[in-house]
């Protein structure tokens, strides 16, 4: 099995350590980084996410827990060994470009090279082959003011690969950019993750950059609050099998990026429940499925709350609804209940009950919450369909289309509608019982 290229096991790093003003910027933080990956620390400012990155650059040593990078403690390199280090093994990419205002574009590409004994022939022809592979090789003769704000990021994309680094650093590489040159600049090291393999880790707070990544680390006051699989990438970190389930709760994460997964949570079943209320009712219902979910109100409590007139602070349902969404609710929660509880023990022998118990406990709720009559050979096929959906081995869409295939093929012959339906709700069920953090 692969080994990761970087590992962070209780990582702390403290700044001005011992002074009034200490301050603990890391905390606890736990990452395996494989290489060839695509990694985006994703937080607001003051999150820690850069300093994440610098310390990995070589630039803060820890103060507690451990830091490899190919096995390797960098910070018990000595001066010399941890300067080549950075010199061959790290490119990076500054978000203020940092380009030497008195040089050509060409000689600050070829800078770095100087400090390796590359003659000048060798440095030219390098750093013009890259230049041009970036689409700036014909201002290569101009200074860094005579380019724009996006050309002269390119150049640093340029400067950061011309020791074919093996990492490669970006510090917010597009924050003074226009969307157009953020989108020339965000391809390009997508292109040098492709088809370069070189392992990115990139730091940034703007959520439509999150599709690039195979994985996203969230950063919060200095910890890692979670880790989300980006479904649309093939993943090189390995897992198991059935280890990571993609959920709804992937997709909101990406939509609603600062927001906890309990929150994620209750948007995704307040988008089940509501279909013909205003914007402000739904803000409330949000509010009362989040005490409902929490646990911190019971039944009564939650259908008080939906039934109080608006005006008087509530969601002014009428009862009849209130009841048959709390009932809805309360039945979502129950079977994710078993849900949460069967991955949370997968693979040990204490598991409360079996992958295929779970299932046919699932399968029971699905046909009463739906009201469907199968035959003997579509039930064994259901309870099939559920532990392989439950499990991670199928996805959402294996799943529905299964549900309309024939009996003999594995399927239930269901109608489209009734597919449809059968999978929106199971996916609550699922949303609702799988994190969307999936740490080893």
């Amino acid at each position: 099995m692969a080994k990761p290229l970087i590992i962070c096991r209780d990582l702390a790093i403290t700044y001005n350590k011992g002074k009034s003003n200490e301050f603990k910027a890391l905390q606890g933080v736990n990452t395996d980084i494989y290489e060839g990956e695509y990694i985006i620390l994703f937080g607001a400012s003051g999150s820690g996410k850069s300093t994440l990155m610098y310390a990995i650059q070589g630039s803060l040593p820890p103060a507690e827990g451990t830091l490899l990078i190919r096995g390797d403690d960098i910070y018990s390199y000595p001066p010399e060994e941890r300067v080549y280090f950075q010199r061959y093994v790290m490119g990076i990419i500054f978000q203020q470009f940092n380009l030497i205002p008195s040089l050509s574009v060409l000689d600050n590409v070829a800078l770095p090279m100087i400090f390796c004994d590359a003659d000048k022939t060798t440095r030219e022809r390098r750093a013009q082959s890259l230049l041009d592979r970036f689409g700036v090789g014909h201002v290569s003769h101009k200074i860094p003011a005579m380019l724009s704000g996006g050309q002269q990021q390119r150049v640093s994309v340029s400067r950061s690969m011309v020791n074919d680094p093996k990492i490669l650093l970006a510090d917010e590489p597009t924050g003074n950019l226009d969307s157009v040159s953020t989108q020339q600049v965000m391809d390009k090291i997508d292109e040098i993750n492709t088809f370069d393999k070189r392992t990115i880790i990139m730091v940034s707070h703007n959520a439509a950059h999150l599709s690039y990544a195979h994985r996203v680390y969230y950063l919060k006051d200095g910890f890692i609050v979670r880790e989300v699989v980006n479904p649309q990438r093939k993943q090189i970190k390995p897992v198991k099998e059935g280890e990571t389930i993609v959920t709804e709760l992937e997709q909101l994460a990406r939509l609603y990026p600062y927001d906890s997964v309990d929150t994620l949570r209750v948007k995704s079943m307040t988008n089940y429940l509501t279909q013909e209320y205003t914007f402000d009712q739904i803000i409330r219902l949000e509010r009362s499925l989040g005490f409902l979910i929490a646990g911190k109100v019971d039944k009564k409590a939650f259908i008080r709350s939906l039934i109080l007139p608006y005006e008087k602070g509530g969601v002014g349902m009428d009862e009849k609804t209130a009841k048959e969404m709390a009932d809805r609710s309360l039945n979502i929660i129950k079977q994710a209940d078993d849900i949460r509880r069967f991955r949370a023990r997968q693979g040990h022998d204490t598991l409360f009950f079996n992958q295929h118990q779970l299932a046919e406990r699932m399968r029971d709720h699905l046909l009463h919450s739906h009201r469907l009559t199968l035959s003997k050979k579509q039930d064994e096929n259901l309870v099939e369909l559920i532990a392989d959906r439950v499990t991670g081995v199928a996805g959402e869409d294996d799943f529905n289309e299964s549900l309309s295939k024939g009996v003999t093929t594995g399927g239930l012959s269901l109608t489209e509608k009734e597919a449809d339906s059968l999978t929106r709700y199971f996916e609550k069920l699922i949303a609702q019982g799988v994190d969307v953090s999936y740490k080893s």
